[in-house]
């Protein structure tokens, strides 16, 4: 007698496809579970940015900025980039300021303040958490050395905490001098001792902060010159 194998084939061909299918979707499945286990997750934080194009300092003005961080995650500094933009309105120039990491910027030598020398040959970060209760006298953030504080941003001991304030060393600049180191590294380009015009109240600032670890940008506004 003889048998009928017609639909052998086209079953056993199904089967295989099937089989087939089932291991690409469990590949894919492993694949896309094992990304999203690394992706890192961007902080929820509440920031505030103000900018001066001049403020008092007990006698003094000078350009400044400071950020606040209102409410949300602590941030470690070293994990997040201030990327600016800015045009200035006497030279045309669009300029960006990009700060990564631990940046030092020196002072003047000219500069004596009641309580601190900040001299040319002395640094302080280009921003720096204004803690007195975490970071006290003895971490003054005006140091001998470039290499860095505990409470300079970018420093791994530098997390930014709700109720924190990140500042440029504006109180550290002298009598009768309007630059500020901080500003000037943040704001290439800009010539702050005639702020009136290249750095006026009014003028606006486009402010990114960048969480590198996800790559999300957690603050992006056009923040105005005050």
């Amino acid at each position: 007698m003889k048998q009928n194998e017609q639909g052998v084939s086209p079953v056993v061909g199904v089967m295989l496809m099937l089989a087939v299918t089932i291991m690409i979707a469990a590949i894919v499945s492993a694949t896309a579970g094992g990304l999203s286990g690394t992706q890192k997750k961007a902080p929820d934080a509440i920031l505030d940015v103000t900018i001066f194009s001049s403020k008092d300092y007990g006698g003094y003005n000078v350009s400044s900025l400071m950020i606040r961080h209102i409410s949300g995650n602590v941030l470690p500094t070293r994990d997040i980039r201030l990327v600016m933009y800015y045009r200035n309105p006497v030279t045309g120039t669009l300029n960006k300021g990009d700060l990564i990491g631990q940046q030092a910027v020196p002072g003047d030598a000219a500069w004596t303040t009641r309580t601190v020398t900040y001299t040319a040959d002395q640094y302080c970060g280009v921003l720096f958490i204004n803690d007195a209760n975490r970071f006290g006298t003895k971490n003054n953030p005006v140091r001998d050395s470039a290499t860095g504080n505990d409470n300079w941003f970018g420093n791994p001991l530098a997390t930014f905490a709700p109720g924190d304030i990140l500042v440029t060393p504006a109180q550290f600049c002298g009598p009768d001098h309007s630059h500020n180191t901080g500003m000037e590294y943040l704001f290439p380009g800009v010539n702050f001792q005639n702020a009136d015009k290249e750095f006026p109240a009014g003028s606006t600032v486009t402010v990114k902060i960048i969480h590198n670890p996800s790559g999300q940008v957690i603050f992006d506004k056009d923040v105005i010159i005050l």
